[in-house]
């Protein structure tokens, strides 16, 4: 059992929280912090069956997803491990909110296309939940960066069987983009 600190606490949802892992800085814990439970979420559960499915597919660039570590059980409750994101620096990646409210869409042309590309290029599905504060930026350099995708991994509609084949994955991972450009970027 991994035993969870406060000191090691790095953020929150809605209903889960990170925590730095006390046996390797550049992992995370995240566990289900709502109400007492201390078994993993619906939404933990979606997002570790969908971080399994990317593995059996034999994803090998985790560039905009952190990499998946496996299940753990924690003084906190039933979590999961996966890499931290962090600068070049070595701080941890802030979110793409915080850097929209600084600078505006526009400084992130470039890598919001990269970004999007990758989801279609993978088939990799978001679902409603991607939002600016749900992406990372990280600082590769002064000059380069990779927006990453912290929360909202997979899909919770009920009909998922069109995500298996790719012509219709990539049809819906576009409407999904459409509506976060038009909800969260459009005016910024």
């Amino acid at each position: 059992m991994l035993i969870l600190d406060d000191k090691d606490f790095i953020a929150k949802g809605n209903e889960r929280a990170c925590y730095l892992h006390p046996d390797d800085k550049n992992k995370t814990v995240k566990v289900t912090y709502v109400g007492n439970k201390r078994q993993i979420s619906k939404q933990s559960q979606k997002e570790i069956s969908y971080y399994k499915q990317l593995q059996k597919r034999g994803i090998k660039n985790w560039k905009h997803l952190p990499q998946y570590f496996g299940e753990v059980k924690t003084n906190k409750g039933d979590g999961f491990v996966l890499e931290l994101i962090r600068d070049y620096t070595g701080e941890v990646s802030k979110s793409f909110a915080y850097y929209l409210k600084e600078n505006g869409a526009k400084a992130y042309e470039k890598e919001l296309e990269v970004y999007k590309q990758y989801f279609l290029d993978n088939c990799i599905i978001f679902n409603y939940g991607m939002m600016p504060k749900n992406i990372l930026l990280r600082k590769n350099s002064q000059t380069d960066f990779d927006l990453v995708l912290i929360d909202g991994l997979g899909d919770v509609s009920h009909f998922t069987l069109p995500n298996k084949i790719p012509y219709f994955a990539r049809r819906r991972i576009s409407r999904r983009w459409d509506k976060f450009v038009n909800k969260y970027l459009k005016s910024k």
